[in-house]
């Protein structure tokens, strides 16, 4: 008896970690699941279908989705790609979603949902400040085709200088996340890094015509 009770419940943990392998193709395929915008209620019905599947509750299913979530990101903050900040963060916002899946949003906050290291978020105002011209007029200038190298020779500033500026100020923002425990090294050196493509990106007038405006590094840094 004993020996058939140890073997359901070794069953059961079986089949609840085969059920993060069965819900990363769902929510891969989430477009799938019928139409709504209501986060929680398209997760719920998928929980439900997969923990159906998986021959589980939905709420046990929940229930190791995130204690596998909670034990990827102290695996994370141990290994010093997210900061415990970070982490709380992403911990925080999952239960006051009151969802474990994020769908539609790109992953758990943090660690892909706010763009890869070195994101444009304040590049085309730090190149707007050193041209001496407001953000508004270099995004419209853009727009219209011209060069970032134009638009400052307007200005009797070379784009060498302005890249300069913009690399400074970047890096002066980043040193100052890194040293409020914000980010991580690995992503502040990752993001240094990123930022000489980024500035290319800008310098071909990228940003100008509906680029990432809004991206950033991981855990919110501000390039």
């Amino acid at each position: 008896m004993l020996s058939e009770r140890a073997e359901a419940e070794d069953m059961s943990r079986k089949k609840l970690i085969a059920g993060a392998a069965t819900l990363a193709v769902l929510a891969g395929g989430s477009a799938a699941v019928a139409a709504t915008n209501d986060r929680k209620a398209e997760e719920t019905a998928v929980l439900a279908d997969a923990a159906k599947r998986l021959g589980v509750s939905s709420d046990q299913l929940k229930s190791a989705l995130s204690a596998a979530e909670d034990a990827q990101l102290d695996a994370a903050v141990k290994a010093g790609t997210i900061t415990q900040t970070q982490a709380d963060q992403i911990k925080a916002r999952r239960a006051a979603d009151g969802t474990v899946l994020s769908l539609g949003h790109g992953g758990p906050g943090g660690r892909g949902g706010h763009g890869g290291p070195g994101g444009s978020r304040f590049l085309l105002d730090d190149a707007a400040k050193a041209i001496g011209i407001t953000e508004d007029s270099l995004k419209r200038q853009l727009r219209d085709g011209k060069t970032l190298e134009a638009i400052a020779k307007a200005k009797g500033k070379t784009l060498a200088e302005v890249q300069a500026a913009v690399k400074e100020a970047a890096i002066a923002r980043l040193d100052a996340d890194l040293k409020a425990k914000t980010i991580t090294q690995a992503q502040h050196d990752e993001a240094v890094e990123r930022l000489d493509d980024q500035l290319s990106h800008l310098a071909d007038g990228g940003f100008g015509k509906g680029g990432p405006r809004g991206e950033r590094p991981p855990g919110d840094a501000t390039p």
